[in-house]
């Protein structure tokens, strides 16, 4: 073949665009192609009087020393090393050394390829990847990577807001944590995004901490891909304080329509009647404004139990408020107390809504002696308040209408409607229903502080 002969080969060698040498059984260069020249800065004529470990670099020469031991025992041998150009540069190669015997004697043969500029771009990239990950890490924003429903990463953020540490957390199912009554709608949003179905969006939930508090997340999500597979990268804040502003607000602003119902359709109708009666001074209008003004009281009495209901909620025991209003108004009736010990996150206006049941009941059972039977029990994680009497009882048609602002009955304000308002500001809820042999019982049902067994 035209191709055949020992020039051919060398030159297309010397051309290779690899690094190529020969080294006799000292590590001595015996030959080195053109790229081998031109990578190191030295001639070839220089390189004929040098070793493989004169051009390693300091930190490479251990490393180099132990290969030629190895490749000298007869093995192959596949290395990094650094290595120091004539210009006092420092280049980095990745090489194949192994030994050939030729005419009964050993020489090592080798070649390589330089490195650096892939060594450099992964060392700035492992600096990139540390900066980002210190920054997400320590951020004051808690950072979370769900995939498969499962946490793949969390940051400090996250263990402080939930009071999970890291190791509890990573392969945990994420939506745990999501309070029950989110956790529907949060999944499904979650499963849209990871599927690629939903744009990055910003949204809030509730979680439950490890000591079981429940505070609001409101956090922005975002399809990414990690690990070669899809997840959900999520950012966000605990959110729980100006959540419960907004709810604080809310009550407010309903307390004070409420107020303002109050004052113009109820009070100053009222004083409008009161101010006739003492102008005309006539027996039967004052006696309407006396009426009235009882009437004016109770609402005042509203008015109170409303500003009650709005303060901070602390842990109170229900049975002793039984106590205090059954010691109110036992001269008015024959009371039979079935209570025990259960607190609950409410504030005095519980109280005044026992005394509300306590005294609808006094006021318009119309039998003599009036007996009520006061009942507090815990079933379930709730506490369960009864109040019942042996009255004429309450018909059906009525029984829906009578926690209504717009229902009234002789004697009284918006009592029932704020009874329903101000139990349901503290998570619970109120229902009617007949007693046995005859009356009502009105039962009010509030969630136990947290730690109260059932």
């Amino acid at each position: 073949m035209e191709f055949e002969g020992a020039e051919f080969w060398k030159t297309i060698v010397d051309k290779m665009l690899a690094g190529v040498f020969v080294t006799d059984e000292s590590m001595k260069y015996l030959y080195v192609n053109d790229i081998f020249s031109l990578a190191t800065g030295y001639s070839k004529e220089e390189l004929a009087n040098m070793t493989i470990l004169d051009l390693a670099h300091e930190d490479s020469i251990e490393k180099a020393k132990k290969a030629v031991e190895r490749v000298l025992s007869g093995e192959t041998v596949m290395e990094e090393l650094n290595y120091r150009r004539k210009d006092g540069r420092i280049r980095t190669v990745f090489g194949i050394f192994r030994p050939i015997t030729y005419r009964g004697k050993v020489y090592g043969i080798g070649n390589y390829i330089d490195i650096t500029r892939t060594k450099e771009l992964e060392r700035k990239l492992k600096e990139s990847e540390e900066f980002y990950r210190d920054l997400i890490e320590n951020s004051e924003v808690a950072s979370y990577i769900v995939q498969n429903g499962k946490f793949v990463f969390v940051n400090k953020m996250v263990e402080e807001l939930t009071g999970y540490k890291r190791e509890e957390l990573i392969g945990r199912n994420a939506f745990d944590l999501v309070y029950p009554e989110d956790r529907a709608r949060v999944f499904d949003r979650y499963s849209k995004k990871e599927a690629g179905l939903l744009d990055a969006e910003k949204y809030s939930f509730r979680f439950v901490t490890k000591d079981g508090r429940v505070c609001w997340f409101t956090m922005r999500a975002k399809r990414i891909i990690y690990k070669g597979k899809p997840a959900v990268y999520v950012s966000g804040i605990d959110n729980t304080e100006l959540m419960n502003l907004n709810e604080e607000l809310k009550k407010k602003n309903e307390y004070f329509s409420l107020i303002s119902k109050i004052l113009r359709h109820d009070i100053l109708n009222d004083l409008a009647v009161i101010q006739s009666a003492i102008e005309i001074r006539e027996d039967s209008l004052l006696e309407k404004a006396y009426q009235r003004i009882n009437w004016i009281v109770e609402k005042i009495k509203d008015i109170k139990m409303l500003e009650d209901a709005i303060g901070e909620l602390k842990p109170v025991n229900v049975a002793e408020f039984v106590k205090k209003v059954v010691e109110k108004y036992r001269q008015d009736a024959l009371f039979k107390l079935k209570i025990e010990d259960a607190t609950v996150m409410a504030n005095e206006a519980l109280k005044s809504v026992i005394e509300n049941l306590v005294s609808n009941s006094i006021i318009h059972s119309q039998v003599s002696p009036v007996e009520i039977t006061v009942e507090v029990t815990k079933a379930e994680g709730e506490c369960i308040l009864r109040v019942s009497d042996n009255g004429i009882g309450i018909p059906d048609e009525l029984k829906e209408r009578i926690f209504e602002a717009s229902y009234s009955r002789k004697g009284g304000g918006l009592g029932l409607f704020l009874v329903k308002k101000i139990v349901n500001m503290f998570g619970g809820n109120v229902r009617i229903y007949d007693n046995k042999p005859r009356g009502v019982v009105f039962e009010v049902r509030l969630p136990l502080a947290q730690g109260q067994s059932f």
